[in-house]
């Protein structure tokens, strides 16, 4: 063997030997950048495991979306046009009625009669400021409903309102005048009746009053005196003043325009009147009530100055 051929092996084996020392650094390198990487990705999973988790997820989407073919999206219906409804009609507001004709009884109260006038039935009374319904008039009266039947009061004591366009109505036919009993005629006579003329005679345990020229007797009815709290004087007077009306007032009432009038003692009279019709029992303040026709008839009769004798 030649010098150059032991010379030669040294080198080749010295050559290998570097070779190999160089891939395994290489080698080494390699890995230690390898567990470098997996401790990193250890470290990234621990710190933000939502956001790896999440990443990786993202790319399954997107892997999964990328394979399978999106559906076609179907077409959304449209909601039914609405029918419009017809237009609801605005009522109109009623039309207002005009007030109903009516009226109030005075403080004192009032009768209610089946005709106008005093000589009519008296079928009912109405308290003070009672109301009721006017349906009709005549001859200065309003015709009411009451108690389910038509009946008439005086427009004297009675205060009406709405009445333009209240009908006139056919009053009923006047009642057929009933004799006057006599029982109360005094008997025998004072002796001074054949001398007095006319006269006037009022029974108060009768309630009569009775109209005489001298004996003759001319006129007999009942009438309605003082209650107990306020009795009609007793004695003789004579009439001092005649009016066809007079206002009226004591401590309790207020009567305006009361009719046919003849005061025969102070204040105490004879008048008609139209609150009541309960003749025959004391009603009054110390006056003597009368019927409204007699009361008219006895202002014509008597005269200023005629007697008035007042007696139980």
């Amino acid at each position: 063997m030649s010098d150059h051929q032991i010379n030669s092996q040294p080198r080749l084996i010295d050559t290998l030997l570097l070779v190999a020392k160089w891939l395994l650094l290489f080698a080494g390198a390699v890995l230690f950048f390898a567990l470098i990487v997996r401790l990193a990705l250890f470290l990234a999973a621990l710190v933000v495991p939502e956001v790896t988790e999440a990443m990786v997820l993202e790319v399954t989407l997107e892997a999964t979306a990328s394979a399978t073919p999106s559906p076609t999206a179907s077409p959304t219906p449209l909601p039914p046009t609405p029918t419009p409804l017809p237009p609801t009609p605005t009522p109109l507001p009623p039309t207002p009625l005009p007030p109903a004709p009516r009226l109030l009884a005075g403080d004192l109260g009032v009768n209610v009669r089946s005709g106008p006038g005093t000589q009519f039935e008296r079928v009912g009374f109405l308290e003070p400021d009672a109301e009721a319904p006017i349906v009709g008039q005549a001859q200065g009266w309003w015709q009411i409903e009451h108690g389910g039947r038509r009946a008439w009061v005086s427009g004297e004591v009675v205060r009406a309102f709405d009445v333009a366009g209240v009908p006139l109505v056919e009053p009923p036919p006047l009642p057929t005048p009933q004799p006057t009993p006599l029982e109360s005629t005094p008997t025998p006579l004072p002796e001074w009746a054949e001398q007095e003329g006319r006269w006037i005679d009022v029974d108060l345990s009768e309630q009569r009053l009775t109209a005489y020229e001298g004996t003759q007797l001319v006129k007999s009815y009942l009438v309605s005196t003082g209650l107990p709290a306020t009795p009609t004087p007793v004695g003789q007077f004579r009439i001092w003043i005649k009016l066809r009306h007079d206002d009226m007032a004591g401590a309790d009432y207020y009567i305006e325009n009361v009719p046919y009038v003849m005061y025969f003692f102070e204040g105490y009279g004879f008048h008609g009147v139209t609150w009541h019709a309960n003749f025959g029992h004391p009603m009054s303040h110390g006056c003597v009530n009368q019927p409204n026709d007699m009361a008219e008839w006895l202002f014509h009769f008597a005269e200023v100055g005629t007697l008035v004798n007042v007696h139980e």
